[in-house]
């Protein structure tokens, strides 16, 4: 399958999107294992970024 926008991935790996817009970009990803891969990457990013907030907040 094609390559998806990745803005809508990096949206809905933030959860960003409305209900509409996840459920189609959910689709999306059942069928898209090289969209399911950058949703994990996006989720490790922001994961890194929430650890670096929580040890500069303290």
């Amino acid at each position: 399958m094609g390559r998806y926008d990745r803005t809508d991935l990096g949206a809905y790996s933030l959860g960003l999107l409305d209900a509409a817009d996840a459920a189609r970009v959910e689709r999306h990803l059942s069928a898209c294992p090289d969209c399911r891969q950058e949703v994990r990457e996006f989720e490790a990013v922001r994961g890194m970024l929430d650890h670096l907030v929580q040890v500069k907040s303290t």
